[in-house]
């Protein structure tokens, strides 16, 4: 069984791997939404179609890099004791 401060180093770990996940899901998000608005650019007939689904994952892309902030910011306080 693992000692308490091997449980410890290992959510700090786990918490590490959950930011960089969510950071890359954000930055995914992100890329997809210039897909989209470039798209609307291109083509007048789904215009208004692209232009919303780039406004969700921007939107989204926001959401993901706020909740990974939150976490990496959890990250520094543990990480100091």
């Amino acid at each position: 069984m693992a000692n308490t401060e091997e449980k410890y180093q290992a959510l700090l770990k786990d918490l590490q791997e959950l930011a960089v996940y969510l950071h890359g899901r954000g930055d995914k998000t992100l890329a997809l939404s210039q897909q989209f608005s470039a798209n609307a650019q291109k083509d007048p007939g789904n215009r208004d179609f692209d232009l919303n689904q780039s406004r969700m994952l921007d939107y989204q892309h926001h959401i993901w890099h706020e909740i990974g902030n939150k976490v990496d910011q959890l990250l520094k306080l543990y990480e100091r004791q």
